[in-house]
């Protein structure tokens, strides 16, 4: 081989050694050194940011604080649950029977709680069952709300009231819808009305305790168990009360209240002097209490703010109440009685001639042995 072929090879294995080791070592080196480099001012970056942050180390701690210390205050705006016992209380408090403060439950729908929504987790895309068990498993509290339909009657200043006391309630509520219907002939106002109830649940979340003084286990539901009254007979109950139309201690009078004559509720323990009246042509309420004062029983009638106080010296209150059928439309006048009884004197009615399809006399709440025949 000449001299001259000799240098060529020797140059042409010089460009293959020097392109192997470009191939081969140089350029996946210098990939891994990009890598490397990447990685570097990936870390850099982060590691600028967090040190910038930990600038403000304390104020981020004292944030967090203050964050968690006010979301732990919005949760006790939220009960723990939902349970029925808690929610028949809830009903139990919005009854009203004060003078023109009138709210009457007559049906409620106890609903069953449904999940909405996860805290701590993102909320279900496509709202399944499934789809909201997952979220709930992660998350650290779980929200529920249940819907309570209600049907009721009352007077105008007690739908208010009911409303204030739902929206200044201890736990978030809220009335979603509210259906009124006035009769202007008994001024009562009745409805429907549907209300929702919230609560989140959670691990660190305890159940509100209601304390309900009732035995379990009776063997009549009616009567009731040991210690529960018996069913009682009165000297009264043999003619119906017709014997308290000539034997009463108190005597309520009702008849039209657009008559010429008197007025249209008279209330009477004998003379004029004992007379508490009323001429509206409305229905009033008649607070009947009875109480003890210095070893005696004492009952006072009132109707506003007209009162009349007697000495019951039987062992019992007898009340006649004679009333009367209405004329037409325009006669509204009646008597809604509440009777405070607190002794064990017991109260009886008797009530005759009342109208049959819209009666002037009705019984609100009471207190004590009180029976109307």
């Amino acid at each position: 081989m000449s001299k001259g072929n000799t240098i060529i090879l020797l140059v042409l294995l010089a460009v293959v050694i020097v392109g192997g080791v470009y191939l081969y070592v140089y350029k996946p080196n210098m990939e891994e050194v990009d890598t490397i480099q990447a990685e570097v001012d990936t870390l850099q970056a982060r590691y600028d940011e967090l040190y910038a942050k930990s600038q403000d180390k304390q104020k981020y701690i004292d944030e967090t604080k203050e964050f968690k210390d006010a979301f732990q205050k919005q949760l006790t705006v939220f009960p723990a649950t939902l349970d029925q016992e808690i929610s028949v209380m809830f009903v139990k408090g919005i009854n009203k029977d004060e003078g023109d403060r009138q709210f009457v439950v007559q049906s409620v729908g106890l609903g069953r709680p449904e999940q909405f929504y996860a805290l701590g987790a993102a909320a279900p895309v496509d709202g399944t069952a499934d789809a909201a068990a997952e979220a709930a498993a992660t998350a650290t509290y779980t929200a529920y709300k249940a819907a309570f339909p209600i049907t009721y009657s009352g007077s105008y200043e007690g739908i208010k009231e009911y409303v204030d006391y739902v929206m200044n309630y201890k736990y978030r509520m809220n009335i979603d819808s509210l259906n009124i219907t006035y009769d202007s002939e008994l001024d009562v106002y009745t409805g429907s009305l549907s209300m929702n109830a919230y609560c989140v649940a959670g691990a660190d979340r305890e159940a509100d305790k209601i304390a309900v003084d009732v035995k379990n286990g009776v063997a009549n539901i009616f009567l009731g168990g040991d210690g529960a009254a018996s069913p009682a007979t009165y000297a009264y109950d043999s003619d119906n009360g017709a014997s308290l139309a000539s034997n009463n201690d108190i005597k309520i009078v009702l008849n039209n209240a657009n008559n010429d004559n008197t007025d249209g509720i008279i209330v009477s323990s004998g003379g004029s002097d004992t007379y508490v009246t009323s001429g509206e042509n409305s229905v009033e309420t008649l607070t009947i209490t009875i109480a003890e004062e210095d070893g005696k029983n004492f009952v006072t009638y009132a109707i506003g703010d007209k009162s009349y106080k007697k000495e019951i010296t039987s062992a019992d209150l007898k009340i006649y109440v004679e009333s009367s059928a209405r004329v037409d439309s325009s006669d509204t006048n009646g008597v809604k009685v509440t009777v405070d009884n607190k002794t064990s004197v017991p109260v009886f009615f008797k009530v005759s001639g009342d109208d049959s399809t819209s009666p002037r006399f009705s019984v609100g709440s009471k207190s004590g042995t009180v029976k109307v025949y």
